[in-house]
């Protein structure tokens, strides 16, 4: 399985099953709201291992003594990794977060656990590595696509991200195109329906615009987002009933929705 040409979606799908058999339903969101990596500032270890300048005999003690207690922390952590759900329970945060951690790592690889960290960082309140805020930003980002997808070009998350930039910068035309390729490549991923949809709306093209956040809500029916914008759809198109029935819609879901990753 290549990481790499899964979508948002299915990565989370992948990392929330590996953690939940792991770890259990309650130590998964617990796991899920820490969500914080660590910074990997071995500089600390080399400044106190060098203090005050020890002659070589101690300094090779201390290495000694850094490399025992090393060991001793593995195995330690090899213990905790084995445990049951059970004593995984009374297992500090920090614990936690290092066995999942480990859980994605091992279930999605390296590329695919920073992934999942990303989007649940996202869902916790992070800045949306999605966003565009200018046009430099935007024309960086087709050109670092551009380059990923002469790589490889099933990735279906970078023809979104292309995409969008295209969109930024009002190309709707090859912002629908990048959609088209995503959908050809996912055809259920609902989150390229509703890229598209937007692509439309944004040409005013509210009939196609409608009938991509028609397919985005046959595949997910509680996508807020979906509603609200063929409500507004419609209202371009002087259709004020439907529109106000999808904009109801769109409002009690926002009010009883739990975010989810992936759209």
């Amino acid at each position: 399985m290549n990481m790499l040409e899964l979508t948002d979606k299915e990565i989370y799908e992948l990392g929330m099953k590996a953690l939940t058999d792991k770890l259990g339903d309650a130590e998964t969101q617990r796991f899920i709201r820490q969500c914080q990596p660590g910074t990997g500032d071995y500089s600390v270890d080399r400044r106190e291992l060098l203090a005050n300048l020890p002659d070589i005999d101690t300094l090779a003690k201390r290495i000694q003594a850094r490399g025992v207690a090393r060991e001793n922390e593995e195995r330690a952590r090899a213990r905790r990794f084995a445990a049951s759900q059970s004593e995984i329970q009374k297992m500090t945060d920090l614990e936690i977060y290092e066995i999942g951690s480990r859980v994605l790592t091992k279930a999605l690889g390296v590329a695919g656990s920073m992934n999942f960290l990303r989007q649940c960082q996202e869902l916790n309140g992070g800045y949306p590595t999605d966003r565009i805020e200018s046009t430099e930003e935007a024309e960086e980002n087709i050109k670092f696509y551009t380059t990923l997808l002469q790589l490889n070009p099933n990735i279906v998350e970078d023809y979104i991200r292309r995409g969008n930039a295209y969109s930024y910068i009002r190309n709707h035309a090859k912002a629908i195109a990048d959609y088209n390729m995503a959908i050809a490549l996912k055809p259920e991923y609902a989150k390229a329906y509703y890229r598209r949809g937007v692509a439309y709306a944004k040409n005013a093209e509210y009939t196609k615009a409608i009938a991509d956040y028609n397919e985005v809500i046959l595949r997910d029916p509680d996508h807020a987002d979906a509603y609200r914008s063929r409500g507004e759809a419609w209202q371009h198109l002087k259709e004020q009933k439907k529109a106000n029935a999808d904009l109801t819609v769109a409002k009690a879901l926002e009010m009883d929705t739990v975010p989810s990753a992936g759209v």
